[in-house]
C-alpha cells in the first residue's frame, strides 16, 4: 500500500506548490485510513490508475496552451505564430483567482518562452480571434454567464460582437482543457434560446479530454440504507426548492449497461464498488457535518433543485479541485480530512 501511497503523491507532486502546499505520503496515508480497511489498497490502486488519466500539472497546462496555438495557426491559415497572435485577443472576463486568470498569466510565460512574444501585444494588428480560455467546463454556468454578457458588449466601431459574429467578420473559440458533454450541450442549448439561435455554428470549441460518462454514477442495485435515506431526503428538498416548476428528471443511477465498453476505470466490477464507496462514505461525510447548503451533494455539487447524489466529476489540476468532484477529495468541514487542500476561493 505504501507503494501505491508513493504512485499518488508522485502524480500529483505539484498541487497548489506555487502557493506553498503539497501532497505528501502522511495526508494520503491519513486521508486513505477514514475508509474501510479491506476497502483500502482498492481505492487507492482505483485512484491511481484515475489520476494518471485526470490529474492535469501545470507541465501539461503548459503543452495544452502550445497546441491552442499552433492548432488555431494552422487552421486558419497563418504563416507564423506571430501573424496569428497579432489577430487574436484572449478574454480576460473571469474574477481575480479564478481559472482563467491563471491560465492567462501561464500564457504569457509560454508566449515569452517559446515564441520571444510580448502577451500584452496580443491583438495589435486587428481583433479577429477572440479565445476564452479555461480549465473545466462542468456545469458550465461561468462560461454561459461570461460570453451571454460579453457578445452583447461592442467593438470601437459601436457593433456588437455578436452582430460581428453572426457576419463572420471575428472568431470565438472556446478552449478547456476538460469538457463534460451533457452539459456543454445543456449551455449551447441556452445559448440557443437566450442569445442566437445558429450560436452553436458560429463558435468553434476545442478541448483536450472530452468527457462522456467517465465520472463517478453509481447503479442502484444493492445500495445500503444510508444511501436510500439520503436519495428520499434529497427527493424530498428538491419537489420543495421546485415549489410546483418544472422537475428535471431523477439522476440518481446510471442503467448498468451504460457504457457498453468500460475503458476509462479498471473493470466495470471495480468501477460499480469505487462508485459505492464514493457514494457512501459522501453521505456519511454530510451526515456528520453541520452544512445546510442543499447543492452539496455527496458526489460533489449539483443544483439544489436537481434530484441526484452530485455530479460526480473526477478533474484535477495542479491549482485546485472542482466542487463537482465527489466529497471525499476535497470536503473539509466536520470530522473528514479531504486528499486535496482545497484552495476555498475557487
Amino acid at each position: 500500500m505504501q507503494n501505491q501511497i508513493n504512485d499518488i503523491v508522485t502524480i500529483v507532486k505539484d498541487y497548489r506548490i506555487d502557493e506553498g502546499f503539497g501532497t505528501s505520503p502522511e495526508r494520503v496515508q491519513r486521508w486513505i485510513e477514514q475508509f474501510d480497511k479491506q476497502d483500502q489498497e482498492f481505492i487507492l490502486a482505483e485512484l491511481k490508475n484515475i489520476l494518471d488519466k485526470r490529474y492535469y500539472s501545470k507541465e501539461k497546462a503548459k503543452n495544452f496552451l502550445i497546441l491552442v496555438i499552433e492548432h488555431l495557426k494552422k487552421e486558419f491559415e497563418y504563416q507564423t505564430v506571430k501573424e496569428f497572435l497579432d489577430d487574436t485577443i484572449f478574454l480576460d472576463l473571469q474574477p481575480p483567482k479564478k481559472s482563467q486568470k491563471k491560465l492567462l498569466e501561464i500564457l504569457g510565460e509560454v508566449l515569452k518562452d517559446k515564441y520571444g512574444y510580448d502577451f500584452n501585444v496580443c491583438g495589435n494588428k486587428q481583433s479577429k480571434n477572440f479565445i476564452y480560455l479555461d480549465d473545466i467546463l462542468c456545469t458550465g454556468n461561468t462560461l454561459y454567464r461570461d460570453i451571454k454578457t460579453w457578445i452583447k458588449t461592442t467593438d470601437n466601431s459601436n457593433t456588437s460582437y455578436l452582430e460581428n459574429l453572426k457576419n463572420d467578420k471575428i472568431r470565438l473559440i472556446f478552449a478547456y482543457i476538460f469538457i463534460h458533454t451533457k452539459n456543454y450541450d445543456k449551455k449551447l442549448g441556452q445559448f440557443y434560446h437566450n442569445v442566437d439561435a445558429n450560436f452553436r455554428n458560429m463558435i468553434k470549441t476545442i478541448e483536450h479530454i472530452r468527457i462522456d460518462k467517465e465520472y463517478v454514477f453509481p447503479i442502484e442495485e444493492n445500495q445500503p440504507q444510508i444511501v436510500v435515506d439520503y436519495q428520499t431526503k434529497i427527493t424530498q428538498q428538491a419537489e420543495e426548492q421546485a415549489k410546483g416548476k418544472y422537475m428535471y428528471p431523477s439522476e440518481f443511477y446510471r442503467d448498468k449497461s451504460v457504457p457498453s465498453k468500460e475503458d476509462f476505470f479498471s473493470s466495470p466490477e471495480n468501477r460499480i464498488r469505487f462508485e459505492n464507496i464514493m457514494l457512501k462514505k459522501g453521505v456519511e461525510i454530510l451526515n456528520a457535518s453541520n452544512t445546510k447548503k442543499n447543492n452539496i451533494r455527496p458526489l460533489g455539487y449539483s443544483l439544489p433543485s436537481y434530484k441526484d447524489f452530485g455530479f460526480g466529476t473526477l478533474c484535477f489540476t495542479w491549482r485546485n479541485v472542482p466542487n463537482n468532484t465527489p466529497l471525499v477529495f476535497w470536503y473539509s468541514s466536520g470530522e473528514f480530512f479531504p486528499l486535496f487542500e482545497k484552495n476555498q476561493t475557487n
